[in-house]
């Protein structure tokens, strides 16, 4: 192979792995989602890390039938809630000002009158928020009150043979002071009717064109504070032209709760539309053929003269397919290494791509660390759980989870949804039976091939997804090991481990 033309594709992936506004890799759109995201709808994106969400809502930019405003929402990771919402709201609102009216000619004087007005309500808005920022979450807030009382006196004199009679007056005030605790959520929720006023207005000025505004990242939102963070923004949507756009992975986000009082947040299927980004292993074929396209995409936009077919030997792009878990930016990652480490002669072939895999695995550690937030320590100790089991009793990468058995414990339902959305274990089979057969239905793993200690581990048999015999019977995977919750369970009790905040 051509070491000039794999360079040109090294570059070309080096410069557009991570979506930026500079980004000139073209989301692949092979469900036909794009059309969709359009619709005057409220919708979340589901997707893992690296799975193209952000590329995706990139695509709103630049429409002309409609206004859209993105905020990254790992930018207030750190920053308490309620402020979080007011840094989104000004956000918001700066980038409406900069927007609207582009629309109104210079002639149209009356037009223009009442933008320049309206910009004046939005910058005193913006201003109002920047003060309410420097306030604390929580605060006493004394009122003073003053009243003023009148008097008659009635009275009479006596000066000897003289008398008389009369009335006096007199007026007194009294100065009261209270002080109220003040919630600033409560103060911010008291705007939502102006806001939505102003919106309407902001919505006139744009000829009625919906308002869309993009909260990517939403998982770095406190998991306890997400479904009061989407409320509040759900709230400005009803009744007006305003639809949020909401990017974030699945099981790391909580979108509503309940409370004593109402309902909080937004319910999928009805407040709120989903767009599912995830490929999982269990449609093998489907997933390959999606991360062919994509190889292919990529080499035809680097102008290389490559063909992708010459880039593998048999079994080193399945391996890679598997050692992705269906995630694109883990793909490109892993192949970007494998081609900078390419000889002319060499073909990528599956030990390559296991130990390009083990080795690349601290960035993906580095993302769990960052991802998982608070719930770090209890997440790797389910990995760590798991990996010992597979890996240094069972000797094999899939193990089988009873679906009904994880009704009865929640917690490690939980875990193994999140390590799936934090890219440590896939799905390979949502419904499969074991061998021998117990009349119960399971789930099938798989732990990420960069868990592996080594690229040539002994007496260590690998399954592969889809895996199956002439008559399309997938016995491999219906005869790997089953985790046994109940013991688990127990373990975790012994522990005293924390528990996980369940997602809806």
């Amino acid at each position: 192979m051509n070491q000039k033309e794999i360079q040109k594709l090294i570059n070309y992936i080096e410069e557009n792995l991570r979506t930026s506004d500079e980004t000139e890799v073209e989301f692949l759109d092979a469900r036909n989602y794009k059309p969709r995201l359009t619709n005057k709808q409220n919708q979340v994106i589901f997707g893992r890390r690296g799975s193209g969400k952000s590329l995706l809502m990139k695509t709103l930019n630049g429409e002309k039938n409609h206004l859209y405003i993105k905020t990254n929402l790992e930018d207030y990771k750190d920053t308490s809630f309620p402020n979080s919402i007011l840094h989104v709201l000004n956000q918001f609102l700066k980038g409406v000002k900069g927007k609207i009216g582009k629309n109104i000619k210079w002639y149209e004087f009356g037009k223009l009158y009442k933008l320049q007005k309206l910009k004046k309500r939005i910058s005193t808005k913006i201003n109002h928020y920047d003060n309410q920022l420097t306030i604390p979450d929580k605060y006493d807030e004394s009122l003073k009150s003053k009243t003023t009382r009148a008097a008659e006196i009635n009275g009479g004199v006596d000066k000897g043979p003289v008398k008389s009679s009369g009335k006096a007056s007199y007026t007194g005030e009294n100065e009261s002071q209270k002080t109220y605790l003040r919630d600033k959520l409560s103060t911010i929720k008291n705007e939502i009717p102006a806001l939505k006023e102003l919106i309407k207005e902001i919505s006139t000025a744009n000829k009625w064109i919906p308002l869309f505004l993009g909260l990517d990242d939403f998982y770095f939102i406190r998991k306890l504070e997400q479904p009061f963070f989407i409320d509040f923004f759900h709230r400005l949507t009803k009744d007006t032209n305003l639809y949020i756009k909401v990017g974030t992975i699945r099981y790391r986000s909580k979108l509503y709760t309940t409370t004593e009082e109402s309902y909080v947040g937004t319910e999928l299927g009805h407040d709120i539309q989903e767009i599912d980004l995830d490929y999982t292993l269990d449609r093998f074929d489907l997933l390959q053929t999606f991360l062919k396209e994509l190889l292919d995409e990529a080499i035809k936009q680097s102008n290389s003269q490559l063909n992708s077919k010459d880039l593998f030997s048999e079994n080193g792009f399945k391996q890679l397919c598997m050692a992705s878990g269906g995630v694109p930016r883990d793909f490109l990652s892993l192949l970007l290494k494998l081609l900078n480490g390419i000889s002319e002669s060499q073909k990528i072939n599956k030990i390559d791509v296991t130990e390009v895999a083990i080795s690349n695995f601290r960035n993906k550690t580095d993302a769990f660390a960052k991802d998982s937030a608070e719930e770090k320590e209890v997440l790797e100790y389910y990995l760590a759980h798991l990996k010992d089991f597979l890996f240094n009793k069972k000797r094999t990468n899939m193990f089988l989870v009873c679906n009904p058995d994880l009704e009865e414990f929640p917690q490690i339902s939980q875990a193994i949804k999140e390590l799936m959305d934090l890219r440590m274990i896939h799905l390979v089979e949502p419904i499969t039976s074991a061998a021998p057969s117990d009349g119960k239905k399971y789930s099938a793993y798989m732990i990420d091939i960069g868990l592996y200690t080594n690229s040539k581990p002994r007496n260590f048999n690998q399954i592969e997804p889809g895996a199956s015999d002439d008559k399309a019977r997938k016995d491999k995977i219906r005869a790997s090991p089953r985790l046994n919750l109940t013991e688990l369970s127990k373990e975790l009790k012994e522990n005293n481990l924390q528990e996980l905040e369940l997602s809806q």
